[in-house]
């Protein structure tokens, strides 16, 4: 039986340990030096390898088999049933009113949005914020530690990491629910998983990432810097500062250092088909 959430909080706590000591919420400064570079391009050619295999043939299928619409719906469903978890960390991070809104977010599109296959929240002025226990961390004030390029999962930090690991050790309230009130079995849970990559990938074509890394001069190197700047300004609730101490960070021997201001590989998207963090698969950043 998973634990309770005050047991998930003190897990959360204990974990969170091995991020770092204390400093301002936004310290990135040792993951642009990436210090692990040399292993982190070879598992990025691994993931490069398994997207060109794998995730995009099969993200092509399911655009040629699934209309636009359905696909939406998809993303919307998959979007909403991350809201419960936004509101936790919102609660966890002190942001009284960003927790009132997700929450109703998720009470709207579950109603009125038949389980969150249309985004009607939006369209009443409750704006969608993600929060995930990696940007609880930073929050915190926990540096980010190394970047680290993760087999299928692709770009993170250790800090990011962490929070990953408290996501899948039982910070999601949803797998909780769902398996208390169905029979879910693991089979299910191998499948959700396989949609959600598949599904994210097919908004990574609609957002022109592929045409962005493709004109890139080093894909390893555009990768880290989008997903950098993108968790930076998650961090900050998109209003980073204009000033911050990655851009007095030394370089690593061996770091590329031209990347931090190479541009992100990705366009916005839109809310409904915005990739999350417990969704990321082993192509380029969300």
């Amino acid at each position: 039986m998973r634990s309770s959430l005050v047991q998930r909080v003190v897990v959360l706590a204990c974990l969170a340990a091995v991020a770092g000591c204390a400093t301002g919420p936004g310290n990135m400064a040792e993951a642009y030096r990436d210090p692990y570079e040399k292993f982190n391009r070879k598992v990025y050619a691994l993931n490069k390898g398994l997207d060109r295999y794998a995730l995009l043939p099969g993200a092509k299928v399911y655009r040629a088999s699934v209309p636009a619409a359905a696909r939406r719906a998809v993303s919307g469903g998959f979007s909403n049933l991350d809201e419960p978890m936004s509101f936790i960390n919102a609660g966890l991070q002190a942001k009284p009113k960003a927790a009132g809104r997700t929450l109703a977010r998720f009470l709207v599109n579950t109603i009125f949005g038949v389980a969150g296959i249309v985004d009607v929240a939006t369209d009443w002025g409750l704006r969608e914020q993600k929060e995930d226990y990696g940007q609880t961390l930073a929050v915190w004030g926990f540096k980010s530690g190394p970047y680290l390029m993760l087999p299928f999962f692709g770009p993170s930090t250790l800090r990011d990491g962490v929070g990953l690991g408290v996501e899948f050790a039982g910070g999601d309230p949803v797998p909780y629910v769902r398996n208390r009130i169905t029979r879910w079995r693991f089979t299910n849970t191998i499948e959700e998983f396989g949609l959600k990559a598949i599904n994210l990938r097919s908004t990574l074509i609609d957002a022109g990432a592929d045409s962005v890394l493709a004109g890139s001069l080093d894909e390893y190197a555009t990768v880290r810097s989008a997903y950098l700047q993108r968790r930076q300004s998650q961090i900050y609730d998109g209003s980073p500062p204009d000033e911050d101490d990655v851009g007095d960070a030394p370089l690593a021997p061996g770091a590329t250092g031209g990347s931090i201001g190479a541009p992100p590989p990705t366009p916005a998207v839109s809310a409904t088909d915005r990739p999350t963090r417990s969704d990321l698969p082993a192509v380029p950043p969300r």
